[in-house]
């Protein structure tokens, strides 16, 4: 390697993050294999200086399961070896949360971090860089000095890779941050390339203005916990490496014996150095981040391209590196309307707090009993970024993680119900009719002390949620089964034509069975599932009933037949149960014969190996594929202490089959349980003019 005279500075910042309500187990072997380690190799290079990002809840399981490591933390920070970054304590995409909300999110952590540390914060850790131009107003508002983002946005907007070593400054309305440029060379031969490739790249860049910044930044669980082909990062950071030496405390100590290298902190650096100038970014976050949003089929042709212009296999491919550019972070919610629903439930509750601190004055910055504290707080956690979206590390395919948010958005429910009983308010029952998904069409919203249950008029006057709100759950939170851009053509994958909703109507000629019923693949002969239906709604007494009516056509043989459906909803107050009552009316001069059928998807637990189905006396496995002949199941999650109730006014067909997805997420390719559907089987034989009637009672049980 040739002498070098000039200078480079030399940024390295980790972050720590774990999803809302993770398993502890999960995040205890993070904490052995990458966060113990990392911390105990920092200490032994006293040199090294970093910056450290721990979003609030991790920081909270640590002080609670590990206060030996948060004592190691106050160490390296006594020695002035760290600075902590601060960001949402809860690590929210700062975009897509209220302004009122990014403050609060912020001022927690950073507080916590004061409480905790004794440190003040100056920088901000931004959720997967997903970048919005309106985010500077927050940020100065907190005290916020820099913000990191990532170098692509730069090179995106027309710079040099060397014009991407300085910070630069951005402003929206006059308010300004510092934009510290995240170096993408670096973080993708990081950890993967032997150490002297990291060094030979850092070698390139000093000058003898001695004013240049480059920034690694890394997620922490990357050094240690990440697959890394036939082993994990733990074996190349921590055990032998590519040489038989550990890749961490080799790249370490090669950096303190570099005297042309300026290890220094980012907030050391803005004290020493002006930012470069002024620039603008539009929306992004990472590449690969604004990639997956896209449609499965515009994001296999942009993969596609890029690969290609990788492979230089193209005309222009430096070009196409540098400015192809996907979507943006938003799509999720309408790529995924699982996501979009956890999302606009958040704004919904979110509106009934705001709601009970105007009536009664209870806002945050004047009068705020622990109460409403708790409630803000569940609203924060239910922002959590990870449940959202899907690639990496995003979790919206992940059963667990989205009852995590739908567990913390009834807990604040039933907080903020609480609280207006508690002032003789009364707010049950309730049935309105809200665009509660942002549709631009009215949903029916029925809500009890119990349950809530979410209508949707235009998917088949099917039920999209019911919240149980004494274990708050949604159990029906189910994952319709979609194309994905990594799915193989070959595998021939299940996918659902229609959302997993509950009660929508399918009319078939077909006989249903096992194959045709899991694999979506029989043919639908009417006109009413996921189509509008027509509502009303009332209040008799306690009892709350929501009406929906079609009139559509069946097609069998090449006739045609007027069907008129009527369905009605009724959710009673102080009730752990509901009913569906159906009249299907032959308005055709011929006599109907066609099977009906409706599905009851359901989610109550992700250990299906301790759940249960019950019909009469005897006892089946929750896992495997049956077929009754019965006027009632029962479903038991023992693992959660609920169960369900399902009963039939009579005796019917009834399969039940599991649902799950096939996903690649971190490499591995992975089968998740996404739920499990009853679906009652009704053969129809309607003469002209007749009609016939039916009902089911759903129960919610604790065990």
């Amino acid at each position: 390697m040739r002498i070098i005279k000039e200078k480079l500075n030399f940024s390295i910042v980790f972050h720590f993050h774990q999803p809302v309500d993770n398993f502890d187990h999960v995040i205890e072997y993070a904490y052995k294999n990458s966060y113990l380690p990392l911390i105990k190799t920092l200490t032994e290079h006293p040199k090294i200086k970093c910056g450290l990002h721990y979003t609030g809840s991790l920081l909270e399981w640590l002080l609670e399961k590990h206060p030996e490591y948060i004592d190691l933390i106050k160490e390296l920070a006594k020695k002035g070896q760290i600075e902590l970054l601060s960001g949402g304590f809860y690590e929210p995409i700062f975009a897509v949360i209220p302004d009122e909300d990014k403050l609060a999110q912020i001022n927690m952590l950073k507080d916590f971090i004061k409480s905790n540390f004794g440190l003040e914060t100056y920088g901000f850790w931004l959720a997967e860089r997903v970048w919005e131009p309106h985010l500077p107003k927050i940020l100065e508002l907190a005290k916020l000095k820099y913000i990191l983002i990532d170098d692509f946005h730069l090179r995106a907007n027309g710079l040099t890779e060397e014009e991407t070593f300085y910070p630069y400054i951005t402003e929206e309305q006059g308010s300004k941050v510092t934009v510290v440029p995240i170096n993408e060379k670096l973080r993708y031969l990081t950890p993967w390339k032997k150490v002297e490739e990291s060094i030979e790249y850092l070698s390139k860049y000093p000058d003898n203005k001695g004013d240049r910044l480059i920034t690694l930044i890394d997620d922490a669980e990357k050094m240690g916990v990440w697959p890394a082909g036939d082993r994990t990062t733990y074996d190349i950071c921590f055990g032998q490496g590519y040489d038989g030496t550990p890749w961490l405390p080799k790249f370490f100590t090669k950096l303190e014996e570099l005297d042309w290298l300026n290890i220094i902190t980012i907030n050391e650096y803005l004290k020493k150095f002006m930012p470069k100038g002024l620039v603008y970014m539009p929306t992004a976050s990472y590449d690969k981040m604004s990639y997956w949003v896209l449609p499965t089929p515009a994001r296999k042709r942009l993969e596609n391209l890029v690969d290609k212009a990788k492979k230089g296999e193209i005309p222009y491919s430096n070009d196409i590196l540098k400015f192809a550019k996907g979507g943006f972070w938003r799509g999720f919610f309408i790529k995924y309307h699982e996501s979009n629903a956890m999302h606009k439930k958040m704004y919904y509750v979110r509106d009934k707090i705001k709601l009970v601190e105007g009536l009664f004055g209870l806002n945050r910055e004047g009068k705020m009993i622990e109460a409403m504290k708790n409630a803000w707080r569940e609203i924060y956690k239910s922002q959590c970024n990870d449940p959202y979206w899907h690639g990496q590390f995003g979790g919206v395919y992940f059963a667990f993680m989205r009852q995590s948010i739908y567990h913390h958005l009834i807990r604040a429910e039933k907080i903020i119900e609480n609280i207006m009983r508690s002032y003789k308010s009364v707010i049950t029952p309730s049935i309105r009719e809200l665009d509660i998904d942002f549709c631009g069409r009215n949903e029916i919203i029925m809500e009890t002390n119990k349950l809530n249950i979410y209508i949707n008029c235009f998917h088949g006057g099917s039920i999209f949620e019911i919240d149980d709100k004494i274990s708050c759950n949604n159990i029906l939170n189910v994952f319709q089964r979609r194309k994905e851009a990594y799915h193989n053509e070959n595998n021939n994958l299940p996918y659902d034509r229609w959302r997993k909703y509950a009660f929508m109507d399918h009319f078939t000629t077909d006989t249903i069975d096992f194959e045709n019923l899991i694999n979506d693949k029989y043919i639908e002969c009417g006109n009413f599932v996921d189509n509008e239906y027509e509502s009303s709604i009332e209040i008799q007494d306690d009892m709350i009933i929501a009406k929906l009516w079609r009139t559509g056509l069946i097609h069998k043989d090449d006739n045609a037949y007027d069907i008129e459906i009527l369905k009605s909803i009724k959710l009673k107050e102080n009730d752990s149960n509901f009913s569906v009552y159906y009249e299907i009316k032959n308005l055709s001069n011929e006599e109907l014969a066609i099977n009906y059928l409706t599905e009851f998807p359901f989610y109550l637990s992700g250990d299906i190996i301790k759940s249960k189905i019950f019909i009469d006396d005897n006892e089946y496995a929750l896992y495997e594929n049956n077929k009754f002949d019965t006027n009632q199941i029962k479903i038991k999650a023992f693992d959660k202490n609920i169960g369900l109730e399902i009963k039939f006014s009579e005796k019917n067909i009834i399969l039940k089959y599991d649902i799950y997805t096939f996903n690649t997420t971190d490499g591995s390719k992975d089968m998740l349980y996404q739920g499990t559907s009853v679906v009652l089987i009704k053969p129809l034989e309607i003469g002209p003019n007749q009609s016939v009637k039916f009902h089911i009672i759903i129960k919610i049980e604790q065990l």
